[in-house]
């Protein structure tokens, strides 16, 4: 490597849809107050993962930033006394827990910037909004049309986008009369001094629908929004100013006209005119569209669904802005209703140029849990259905796919069941073609195609690209169709081997279980084993009723619930040296009695013993053979006393042979 040589370092772009967890692991003390020890996970990959320490405050920093939204979270109170006792700590770490899943699981709170700070405060403590100022007061500076305004403030969902008020600069006579209705596009490279790297290509075009000239023109409201590129840019840098040229020239009676657009190694501006009526997410939950995001949609009051006319005929004007995108080679990604405007009774899309600038689209975290989902064609038919959802309902479906459609009729039911319900992103979502062929618009939008037909005659459909502009476009699509493939793929990896986590930690459990038990059945042995080896201790009593009559009979039992044994049994057993009566006398835990022994046939038992085991329902006849009283108890006494003296060092052994 030369000396001089620069060394190229290639820009991380994050994606800010993708999903982030936080679980608050514990919590320690320092200094006196107590830290809590967050562990975030950004994605399906628990090694995309980092920790942060967090303190009470930061919590109640977070939640002051999250009121706007009007949104109800439970976030636990201050507790200035006996805040560092240990449950307390414990019982304030999973009220924490609670606040923090409950602002991660609403996509308005999670995609926030305070929420992203609070999370990740490495990748979202840089100044977007002071460098997309700088970056767009250099690419009007090159052109010097129009003079930055004001900031709008966070108006939009993204953290990288910003939008400010324009307005056109007195031009004199910088143009002769014959320029102001022709169009012109203006390509200038800037600093080109400093390096490749600090280069700033800037592409100009400008409306032949407006003359910037005359008086009236100061009358009309402009916005301009500046975006950082994305990570599904996949345009090459050479390239995407051609490619924004030619797309700035754009014309369709159902899309939003762009009045400026250029760009410059790090993002894009474009400039359109601003409608104080909003977008069509606007007019939905009635609300001011300078307002910030937070407010305006974290908890409208205002929700109405439109009518059913309006909406298919909305519905329809969106489907055919979406259908010549693809017809041109490019597709849109961003189909939902705050890139929707509704102006005289017409529907036009707006941030069709999201896909060249290759931010990722507001409903990736949903189909990228469908792997059927996995083309453009695909994902705008998807977005189309949510969106269609959304002006049925009135409000948005918040999960990747409808549990259950109701309030609506037949048609618009069985349109909205082809593209949201989860047999459908299962199996495959109908195409761009299908859906406009639809018995749905036919029944409630009959006079699309006579409107239609009427809006092409005054303005007729451009949009004419280049060939490296489609050779890059087609490279972008099949680029971004494989990221999205690759994400799904991750995802789908995921929940497998969650699900297989899930199934090992239960066999493990049972595993854990039969093991104890076994522990416990050898421990029961042993006891039982060492009660043997014992020769103190009373022999355990129970009291056996008679079943034929009022007297009772103590009787010799031994562990087994189902044998009893003989007096000369329990000569022989060697009892616990610390048994407990049943009374309880004992302080200390007594052993297990001892298990009986199998009890032999009755054939080979005394007399007496054969008396106890055939279980006599004669409770007096029992006792009395027990206790001795009768007319053999003398020979009964003496078989006993020669069983008991019988000396085993007498014997002999005695060989006997075979014949």
């Amino acid at each position: 490597m030369a000396i001089f040589e620069k060394r190229l370092e290639q820009k991380v772009v994050l994606d800010d849809t993708e999903t982030i967890a936080c679980t608050i692991e514990t919590a320690q003390n320092i200094d006196g107050h107590t830290e809590y020890v967050l562990r975030a996970q950004r994605g399906p990959y628990p090694e995309n993962s980092w920790r942060i320490l967090r303190r009470y405050n930061d919590f109640a920093s977070l939640n002051k930033c999250l009121q706007i939204s009007g949104i109800d979270l439970s976030f636990p109170g201050k507790k200035f006394i006996g805040n560092m006792r240990p449950d307390f700590i414990a019982e304030r770490l999973i009220a924490l827990q609670e606040f923090i899943n409950q602002v991660l699981m609403n996509p308005i709170l999670a995609s926030s910037l305070p929420t992203k700070k609070f999370i990740d405060p490495d990748s979202y403590s840089t100044p977007f909004h002071d460098l997309a100022l700088q970056y767009a007061s250099m690419c009007l500076r090159a052109d010097g049309v129009y003079t930055l305004g004001q900031s709008l403030g966070p108006i939009g969902w993204r953290l990288r986008k910003h939008y400010f008020k324009v307005v056109h600069k007195p031009q004199g006579n910088k143009h002769s009369p014959g320029h102001s209705n022709t169009k012109h596009h203006l390509i200038k490279s800037s600093s080109q001094s400093h390096g490749k790297q600090h280069t700033t290509q800037v592409c100009v075009t400008t409306s032949t629908e407006k003359d910037y000239n005359t008086k009236e023109s100061g009358k009309d409201d402009l916005i301009l929004t500046w975006t950082e590129f994305g990570p599904d840019k996949y345009i090459d840098d050479k390239e995407i100013h051609n490619v924004l040229k030619n797309f700035g020239s754009i014309q369709h009676p159902y899309i939003a006209p762009i009045e400026y657009i250029a760009s410059n190694d790090n993002g894009a501006l474009v400039i359109r005119k601003f409608y104080k009526q909003g977008s069509l997410k606007d007019v939905l939950c009635a609300a001011s569209p300078c307002n910030p995001f937070l407010s305006k949609y974290g908890s409208p009051k205002g929700r109405a669904p439109l009518p059913l006319k309006e909406l298919a005929l909305y519905a329809r004007q969106i489907l055919e802005a979406i259908r010549f995108l693809h017809s041109k080679g490019m597709a849109c990604g961003h189909v939902h209703c705050g890139n929707v405007l509704i102006v005289d009774g017409i529907a036009r899309l707006m941030d069709v140029e999201n896909f060249i600038f290759g931010v990722p689209s507001f409903y990736r975290p949903f189909f990228v849990q469908h792997s059927k989902i996995n083309t453009c064609e695909a994902i705008d038919v998807y977005g189309f259905g949510h969106l269609l959802y959304e002006m049925c309902m009135g409000y948005p479906l918040q999960d990747s796919y409808a549990r259950q459609i109701l309030d609506c009729p037949d048609s618009l039911k069985a349109l909205l069941e082809s593209i949201l319900s989860k047999d459908a992103c299962k199996s495959a979502l109908p195409t761009l073609d299908q859906l406009a062929a639809h018995p749905f618009f036919g029944e409630y939008a009959s006079s699309f195609n006579d409107q239609y037909a009427m809006a092409i005659g005054n303005q007729k459909p451009h949009l004419k690209f280049s060939t490296n502009a489609k050779e890059q476009l087609k490279i972008a699509v099949q680029k971004t169709e494989n990221r999205v493939r690759d994400e799904q793929k991750s995802v789908k990896n995921q929940k497998r081997l969650v699900r297989v986590q899930e199934m090992m930690t239960s066999e493990e459990e049972k595993k854990k279980i039969k093991h104890k038990a076994k522990q416990e059945q050898r421990q029961a042995k042993l006891r039982a084993q060492n009660s043997l080896q014992l020769n103190n201790g009373p022999p355990q009593t129970v009291t056996v009723s008679a079943s034929s009559g009022s007297a009772g009979a103590v009787m010799i039992k031994s562990d087994s619930a189902n044998s009893i044994i003989s007096p000369l049994d329990v000569t022989l057993m060697s009892p616990p040296a610390q048994a407990t009566t049943e009374s309880g006398g004992s302080g200390s835990s007594p052993l297990p009695p001892p298990s009986a022994p199998p009890i032999p046939p009755p054939s080979s038992l005394p007399l007496f013993d054969q008396a106890i085991v055939s279980g006599s329902s004669n409770g007096r006849q029992l006792v009395k053979s027990i206790s001795g009283d009768g007319p053999c108890s003398s020979n009964r006494s003496a078989l006993l006393d020669s069983i008991c003296n019988f000396n085993k060092s007498g014997l002999k052994k005695i060989n006997i042979s075979d014949e």
